[in-house]
């Protein structure tokens, strides 16, 4: 018992020690990594645009949620696979957003400033103390968010397999509209983290997941404004 309890106050003791040697993370450093992925975003949607290759987004979108969820559950901070998860999600959001605007001219330009109006707004309430990232609030996201994105991959597997989708119900905008709410307030829960992480002085490898979760919210903020977009040009 007295050897298992060394170890582990020994295995803390190594854990802190690493904390306080290392580099720690930085918000320009933290900054400069979501500008790299952001960048990498463009280059997927500018080139799949560009080329007209919009069929790419149905494989990309499945591509996309794979590398993501490998990201987020990976204990290990993978720069290399963040890239490329935003690379591809590029590719994913310049084929439906192709797509979309081949249909309703104008769609692209106003999902782009929605989305840049929403995450500054988030990040104005966030600096300013008018949203409290608290342990509640942290708990309820979570359990929303995974609620949704339950609800996101049923539905896709019936929009699939058997052409129903309830976005396109008489009350599919109000479920894409819980979604790009869902999306703005989680942007909360990564300015915490990023906030914290500096503050905290985590290691400098920690940047990049910080990174990763702000690039990742703001696709997925971006994705349901286009789709209530949509729905409104539909109806």
């Amino acid at each position: 018992m007295r050897s298992g309890l060394a170890a582990a106050n020994q295995n803390q003791v190594d854990i802190e020690f690493d904390r306080m040697t290392s580099k720690p993370m930085t918000m320009e450093g933290t900054t400069s990594k979501v500008l790299g992925m952001f960048l990498a975003v463009l280059v997927g949607a500018g080139a799949t645009w560009y080329l007209e290759l919009y069929s790419l987004f149905f494989p990309a979108m499945f591509l996309g949620l794979g590398l993501g969820l490998w990201a987020s559950f990976s204990k290990k901070v993978r720069p290399g696979l963040y890239m490329a998860y935003a690379l591809v999600q590029g590719v994913f959001i310049g084929g439906i957003s192709g797509l979309l605007e081949s249909f309703y001219p104008g769609i692209v330009q106003t999902a782009v400033i929605g989305t840049f109006a929403t995450a500054g707004t988030m990040f104005a309430a966030y600096r300013f103390g008018w949203i409290k990232v608290d342990q509640r609030f942290t708990r309820f996201m979570t359990f929303a968010v995974t609620g949704y994105l339950v609800f996101a991959l049923v539905n896709l597997g019936f929009a699939m397999f058997a052409g129903i989708s309830i976005y396109s119900s008489p009350f599919g905008w109000l479920i894409a509209l819980v979604g790009v709410g869902l999306a703005a307030f989680t942007l909360n829960l990564d300015f915490e983290v990023i906030s914290q992480g500096v503050s905290q002085r985590w290691p400098e490898e920690m940047e990049w997941r910080a990174a990763f979760g702000l690039t990742a919210t703001l696709i997925w903020l971006y994705v349901e404004i286009l789709r209530l977009l949509s729905i409104f040009n539909q109806n």
